[in-house]
C-alpha cells in the first residue's frame, strides 16, 4: 500500500474508480438459467430431473427457471411415449420459433440473408451477389428482408453479420476487406440494426466459422475450451480463436488471428499488409494454383478441375497441394508452439483433399514435445460463414451475465 504521501499509480486509480460487479442472487440465477438453457440444446430431448442431476442445482430451483423458460416462448414441453409402466417423463425442447434471428452472410462474391430460430436450423434464405459498394447492399439486404417476411411475419430479436474482412466488434465498423475494399469504415451493424429493427453484430467470417465449428458440434468436442480455427481461402488465409469457451478478440476486439500475415520468408514476395513473405502468399488457394500453372490467372472455377484432378492422381496436380500443405503444416506448427490449443480446425476448399494432404500437413512441420490436434472443418466455408453468423445472433439468447 502507499504511504499517504505517495500518489497512486494508474492502475489503483483505476481499481478505485471501477466498481467490481459481484455475483447476486439474480445475477446466480440468470448463470442457472444460461447452463439449463445450453444443456437443453445439447442434450434435447431432456427432463426437470436430468437437468437437476446433470447440474446438482435443486429440482425445485431448476422447475422455476424451466418454468421462466416456458413462458420466455425458450422451451417447450412434450410428454414422452409410454413405454411401460411408471410416470411418463415430460421432456423439454428448445422451442424453434422462440428466438427468431436474421443472419447475413457476406462474401466476395455472393452474399445470403437467411431467417433462423433458437435450434439454429435455418428456415429460410435469400441470395445475391455482392455489391461493390456497401451502401447498395443494405439495399439488398432490405429487399432479402421484405422477400423473407413476406413468406413468414418474421419478427427478429437479434441480427448477425458475417464480414470476410476486420470489423471492430464494439462499434460494428468494417475496418477492412481485402476483396470489397470500399467497405472499410461502413458501419454495417448499426445500418442493419436500424433496417431490422433488431440489435445486429458484426464479426470477422473466420470469427464466425469458429464459432460455428463449436456451436454445431458441441457434443462431439465435448471439453474442447481451446480451439484454433484456420481457414485457407482464395487469396488469403484467416484464422479464429476460441480461448476458455468463449471467442478471443483481442484487447480491444479488432485485430486478431491475423495468421495468414506471419512471416515465413522476409525477401518473399509483396503482401497487401505492407510487408513480404506472408504465409498466406504460400498457402491460398491461388497460390495453389500458381504452383500448377503459373501461366494461367486463378479462378474458383479451375480451382475446382484442379482439385478434380489431384483427386484422380495427375501427379502435377498432386505436387502443387502438397507444397501447399507443406506450408499450411509450418504456419499451423507455429501457432500451436504458441497456443498449445486442444485443436486445430482446418476449412476451405483445400480440405475436399484432406485425404491426400493430412499426412503432411501433421507431419512435415511437427514436434513430438507439442501434440497436435489437426481436423477438417465439417461445413464448406459458404454454410460456415452463414451459420457463424446465426450462431452470432443467438448469442444474446443462450449466454449469461458477465460477472468480476
Amino acid at each position: 500500500m502507499p504511504s499517504p504521501s505517495q500518489p497512486l499509480t494508474a492502475r489503483e486509480r483505476a481499481r478505485k474508480s471501477k466498481p467490481i460487479h459481484t455475483a447476486t442472487p439474480s445475477s446466480v440465477r440468470d448463470v442457472n438459467r444460461s447452463i439449463i438453457l445450453n444443456l437443453v440444446r445439447l442434450h434435447q430431448p431432456i427432463s426437470r430431473v436430468d437437468l437437476s442431476n446433470r447440474t446438482g442445482i435443486f429440482r425445485s430451483s431448476v422447475s422455476a427457471i424451466v418454468d421462466d423458460l416456458v413462458r420466455d416462448r425458450l422451451l417447450i414441453e412434450e410428454r414422452a411415449i409410454p413405454k411401460g409402466r411408471g410416470r411418463v417423463p415430460v421432456n423439454l425442447y428448445l422451442n424453434p420459433g422462440g428466438f427468431s434471428v436474421l443472419a447475413v452472410s457476406i462474401r466476395a462474391f455472393h452474399t445470403k440473408v437467411a431467417a433462423a430460430g433458437l435450434t439454429g436450423e435455418i428456415q429460410s434464405t435469400v441470395s445475391f451477389p455482392t455489391p461493390q459498394d456497401p451502401a447498395q447492399l443494405v439495399k439488398e439486404v432490405a429487399r432479402a428482408v421484405k422477400r423473407l417476411r413476406s413468406e413468414s411475419e418474421y419478427e427478429w430479436q437479434q441480427a448477425g453479420i458475417s464480414v470476410p474482412g476486420m470489423v471492430n466488434r464494439n462499434t460494428g465498423e468494417i475496418l477492412m476487406v481485402p476483396s470489397l475494399p470500399h467497405y472499410a469504415g461502413f458501419p454495417i451493424a448499426p445500418e442493419i440494426s436500424e433496417l431490422v429493427g433488431a440489435d445486429a453484430t458484426a464479426e470477422n467470417d473466420t470469427n464466425a466459422g469458429a464459432l460455428a465449428e463449436l456451436w454445431f458440434h458441441e457434443n462431439e468436442v465435448a471439453g474442447i475450451r481451446d480451439l484454433v480455427f484456420v481457414e485457407v481461402g482464395e487469396i488469403g488465409v484467416g484464422a479464429g480463436l476460441i480461448i476458455q469457451g468463449e471467442l478471443y478478440g483481442g484487447h480491444d476486439n479488432t485485430w486478431v488471428g491475423e495468421f495468414g500475415h506471419m512471416i515465413v520468408h522476409p525477401s518473399g514476395p509483396p503482401c497487401n499488409c505492407g510487408r513480404r513473405g506472408c504465409w498466406e502468399l504460400y498457402t491460398c488457394d491461388r497460390a495453389t494454383w500458381q504452383r500448377y500453372d503459373a501461366n494461367t490467372e486463378f479462378s474458383t472455377e479451375r480451382f475446382d478441375e484442379l482439385i478434380e484432378l489431384a483427386r484422380r492422381g495427375d501427379a502435377r496436380a498432386v505436387k502443387a497441394f502438397r507444397a501447399t500443405a507443406e506450408y499450411l503444416s509450418l504456419g499451423i506448427s507455429n501457432i500451436v508452439f504458441g497456443l498449445n490449443p486442444s485443436r486445430v480446425v482446418v476449412a476451405g476448399e483445400i480440405t475436399k483433399l484432406w485425404g491426400l494432404i493430412q499426412h503432411t500437413v501433421e507431419s512435415t512441420w511437427s514436434a513430438g514435445r507439442v501434440q497436435l490436434h489437426l481436423y477438417p472443418a465439417r461445413f464448406v466455408p459458404e454454410v460456415l460463414s452463414l451459420q457463424g453468423a446465426v450462431v452470432l445472433a443467438l448469442q444474446r439468447a443462450f449466454a449469461g451475465p458477465k460477472l468480476g
